[in-house]
């Protein structure tokens, strides 16, 4: 086993990320928005990346940072997620996957497009610089991130020795622009002005605790989301 000892540089990164934690979701947090199934599966599935993301920073803040890492994959999982349904998903899938099925007492589980799929069909419905974010985090995080959940060839690298600072400042800073993309969505779906504009503000305040190329882009989206064919 090797030490659970959390490096200081890391412990830095925490407290400033609880602080960018607590100025991104205060403009959102118990705001009543649109009733609709599309909207109310797209805060479902951002309430759940937010649950990944606390987790992720829970377990790191305690040195376990395997599992830490490996909890990025279905936090971003849960905001592509949330992107897709309200770009993409018909109205028809929306209503279906919002009610839970039984057979013979098991939970029947709706089908939902694969993360490559989602993808696809994001790209022609979704805002650029989002889909922009969301398909160069797959790209770039997509086969690590399986490698740490199914204990590959990255996690074992690691087994017993002490992971880099710059590392796991890297996995907590890119956890991060995750979870100001998926607020982003929400606030576009509150439809404030004020509470966008809040939003966008966080991430511009704590830029040293998120990806240099969420900056270098030009920071945040902040169009609304075009309404899926």
């Amino acid at each position: 086993m090797s030490d659970r000892h959390v490096l200081p540089e890391i412990e830095v990164v925490l407290h400033r990320t609880l602080a960018f934690e607590q100025a991104l979701l205060s403009p959102i947090g118990r705001v009543p928005f649109e009733d609709t199934a599309r909207t109310k599966l797209s805060f479902f599935f951002l309430g759940l990346a937010h649950e990944h993301w606390l987790a992720l920073r829970t377990l790191m803040a305690s040195g376990l940072n395997h599992s830490a890492i490996a909890l990025m994959r279905p936090q971003f999982e849960a905001v592509l997620k949330a992107f897709w349904v309200s770009h993409a998903a018909t109205e028809s899938w929306a209503a279906h996957y919002g009610v839970v099925r039984q057979n013979n007492g098991a939970v029947v589980e709706p089908d939902i497009p694969r993360v490559f799929e989602m993808l696809n069909e994001l790209k022609d419905t979704c805002h650029p610089k989002a889909f922009g974010q969301l398909s160069g985090f797959k790209d770039v995080s997509w086969k690590a991130l399986n490698s740490y959940v199914h204990g590959g060839v990255h996690a074992l690298s690691n087994l017993g020795t002490a992971m880099p600072a710059a590392f796991l400042r890297q996995v907590l800073v890119n956890a991060n622009g995750v979870a100001g993309l998926g607020a982003t969505l929400a606030a576009t779906l509150i439809n404030d002005p004020a509470r966008i504009h809040a939003v966008i503000g966080a991430q511009f305040t704590f830029q040293d605790c998120l990806p240099p190329t969420l900056i270098a882009a030009g920071g945040p989206w902040t169009a609304r989301r075009r309404a899926p064919a």
